[in-house]
């Protein structure tokens, strides 16, 4: 089923997992913490092939968490998210720049701990540009 094409500034949402390291009197206890990822999508795009007037989306395009993910204090993270995702799969026919075009709906990876996880999706797209 076609779905709207995806864009510079389109939503990536999602939910990361970061492993905080929540001190303790035994030492620093490591606690799984859920964590929102609200990014756009802003690098990796192809700036010849314009969506209404933007670059296209792709796969390997980068989203950009927006604000970063915060640790509360006084934990820490154990490992400093990047506060990035990257779009995974695209469209299996239709290719721009060589690559799959991303669409609503496509997974991103995402930081997370102990490793990146496809934990997001694209959440807006085109609304009149459908790929297949």
């Amino acid at each position: 089923m076609p779905q709207p094409a995806a864009r510079q500034n389109d939503p990536v949402t999602g939910t990361d997992v970061h492993i905080l390291l929540v001190p303790s009197p035994g030492g620093p206890v490591p606690t799984p913490t859920p964590l929102p990822f609200a990014g756009q999508l802003l690098t990796g795009l192809v700036p010849d092939v314009l969506v209404n007037g933007l670059p296209a989306a792709v796969q390997g395009s980068v989203a950009q968490n927006i604000p970063p993910h915060i640790c509360p204090p006084p934990a820490s993270f154990s490992r400093p998210p990047t506060n990035q995702g990257r779009v995974v799969t695209g469209s299996p026919t239709v290719l721009v720049g060589g690559k799959p075009l991303a669409r609503l709906g496509d997974p991103v990876m995402t930081c997370n701990d102990p490793a990146d996880l496809p934990a997001c999706t694209i959440t807006a797209g085109s609304p009149d540009v459908l790929v297949g």
